[in-house]
C-alpha cells in the first residue's frame, strides 16, 4: 500500500497546488476587475478631475482598490477619451520585450468617452499550469481588466 501511494501522491499534490494556483490567479484577476471598476466610477463622475493632481487620485483610488493583493508599481493602466464610441481604439500594444504598454491618462470632460484598461502579469509556479495556460511562452499570463463608458454630465468645480 505504501509503495502505491508513492506513486501517486506526486501527483496528487501536483494537482492539488495547481489547482490553489489557478484559484489564486482567478482571484486577482477579479480583484483588478473591481480596482478598475472603482476608479473607473470616480473617473466617471467627475471626482478625478475635480482633483488638484487627477494622475493621483486615481491611482491612489486605483491602488487601494487592490488591497495589497498585488503590488500597485507592477499594475499598468491605460485611460484614454474619444469622441465617440465608434472611434475607440482598442488594439493592445506591447514593446519589445512583450510588455503591455500604457499608463497613459486622459480622463477626458464631462459626457466624453473614456475607455480604462487595467493589467497585471501573474508568473505561475507550477510547471504544469505554466504550460498549460501561459499565452505568451514566458510562463504566464495577462490580466486585463477594460472599461468602457460615457462620462456623466457632471460640471467641475460644482
Amino acid at each position: 500500500m505504501l509503495i502505491e501511494f508513492a506513486f501517486v501522491a506526486p501527483f496528487v499534490v501536483l494537482l492539488l497546488t495547481a489547482t490553489a494556483e489557478v484559484a489564486v490567479t482567478l482571484f486577482i484577476d477579479a480583484t483588478i476587475s473591481g480596482a478598475a471598476e472603482s476608479a473607473a466610477r470616480d473617473i466617471r463622475t467627475g471626482r478625478v478631475q475635480e482633483d488638484d493632481d487627477p494622475l493621483v487620485a486615481f491611482q491612489t483610488k486605483l491602488c487601494d482598490s487592490l488591497f495589497g493583493v498585488v503590488n500597485c508599481d507592477d499594475v499598468v493602466f491605460d485611460v484614454r477619451t474619444f469622441d465617440d464610441f465608434g472611434s475607440v481604439d482598442l488594439t493592445l500594444q506591447f514593446d519589445e520585450e512583450g510588455n503591455l504598454i500604457g499608463n497613459q491618462f486622459t480622463p477626458g470632460n464631462s459626457s466624453q468617452i473614456t475607455i480604462i484598461r487595467v493589467s497585471y502579469r501573474w508568473q505561475f509556479l507550477t510547471p504544469l499550469v505554466s504550460n498549460a495556460l501561459s499565452t505568451d511562452g514566458t510562463g504566464g499570463v495577462l490580466l486585463l481588466s477594460t472599461m468602457a463608458f460615457q462620462n456623466e454630465p457632471y460640471e467641475l468645480g460644482g
